[in-house]
């Protein structure tokens, strides 16, 4: 019986190990469609391409979609998978109901540098923030 369960022990501390090692891996997918595959235009709005850069020198790719009237700005962070092209329903939502928005890719999304991290997302969206003039 204690045999078994130190064998449990050893696999369990094996398995949590593995986990803690390839964690980024298991929370990051800027893989699953790094192509941007449309843009705000295509939608009907206009938008300005920006490049916006960090404090440790990555360059973020990120629209500014303004509207006439604003009610506010939407500052989107859109997830941990895809880029900012499969967000246009989300972008067109806040359009259409009176908000500026900027949307980013995180390092290592679509078409901005780097590799993702978990310092580096809170990094970008600190560079998106300044951007704001927040």
């Amino acid at each position: 019986m204690l045999h078994a369960l130190g064998i449990l022990a050893v696999a369990y501390g094996g398995l949590v190990l593995l986990l803690y090692a390839f964690q980024s891996h298991l929370v990051f997918y800027p893989g699953t469609g790094r192509e941007l595959i449309a843009t705000p235009a295509q939608v009907g709005l206009l938008y300005e391409d920006i490049h916006l850069e960090t404090s440790d020198g990555i360059s973020l790719q990120s629209w500014y979609i303004p509207s006439l009237q604003p009610r506010g700005t939407v500052l989107f962070l859109h997830g941990n998978a895809g880029n900012i092209s499969h967000r246009l329903d989300s972008v067109n939502m806040f359009h259409r109901l009176g908000y500026n928005m900027l949307i980013f890719d995180y390092r290592g999304y679509g078409n901005s540098s780097g590799t993702p991290t978990e310092q580096g997302t809170y990094r970008d969206a600190d560079a998106a923030w300044r951007y704001l003039g927040a």
